[in-house]
């Protein structure tokens, strides 16, 4: 049976709910989010390791075959105890309606949650962009570039060593790219070595974006001017984007 076709099946370990999911739709690394019944979080398998129980699950239970069937039936009947008298008949009282089971519902997409998927913390990104060249980045700060829209969607990005290809292509990035869409607020340029910092300078040169510690006061005679702590060249002030 082709992946498209396979269906894995998930149980919430915290209200036993099930969710059947097709493979493709499953993404390529561990993944959490929360149950759609109990809403708490549980922790999703990646697309291999589901494939493999999704195989599991299909195949069939193994056959017996009727040379080693017909002694085993052999030996229950002559364990069983020799009953002289036949077996009263049930009681005609209503038996207690049984529990009805809970139904196996489609699960809906899966949405990461900020930080998600098991090994995001070490996979480093570069992109490939003038002014980017030497810099490596982990997820957090590529989700901080990408929401001050230092980074694009068609912008071209390795990761770890493979090749790069259009960063929205990136399965730990896309997550990122639909959240600035639903942004109201577009953050400030942020530091390209300090993600989490606001970049106050630029290096004149470069057009890099730089923090405070990144463009120190240097004293020259009587003039103190911003220098590039990656360069060496003069760091000029930002200015604020006008309405």
């Amino acid at each position: 049976m082709a992946d498209s076709d396979l269906s894995y099946t998930f149980t919430c370990p915290s209200c036993a709910g099930s969710f059947s999911i097709l493979l493709e739709r499953i993404p390529p690394v561990q993944a959490r989010f929360r149950c759609p019944h109990c809403k708490q979080p549980m922790d999703f398998p990646s697309r291999d390791e589901a494939r493999v129980y999704a195989r599991l699950q299909e195949k069939p239970a193994p056959s017996v075959p009727p040379e080693v069937a017909a002694p085993r039936r052999a030996a229950v009947a002559s364990a069983a105890p020799n009953r002289t008298t036949p077996a009263p008949a049930p009681s005609p009282s209503r038996a207690p309606a049984a529990a009805p089971a809970r139904e196996s519902t489609a699960m809906p997409p899966l949405v990461l949650e900020e930080g998600s998927g098991a090994g995001s913390e070490n996979v480093r990104f570069r992109v490939d962009k003038a002014g980017f060249e030497a810099d490596v980045f982990d997820r957090r700060a590529m989700r901080n570039l990408i929401r001050s829209g230092e980074v694009d969607e068609k912008d071209r990005v390795r990761m770890d060593e493979d090749q790069p290809v259009a960063a929205v292509d990136l399965p730990f990035l896309k997550s990122l790219f639909a959240l600035r869409k639903t942004s109201r607020v577009m953050p400030p340029t942020c530091c390209r070595t300090h993600t989490e910092r606001v970049a106050h300078f630029s290096c004149r040169d470069s057009r890099r974006p730089l923090c405070e510690e990144c463009s120190p006061e240097k004293k020259f005679g009587a003039t103190v001017i911003r220098v590039c702590n990656h360069c060496g060249g003069t760091a000029d002030e930002l200015v604020a984007p006008t309405a």
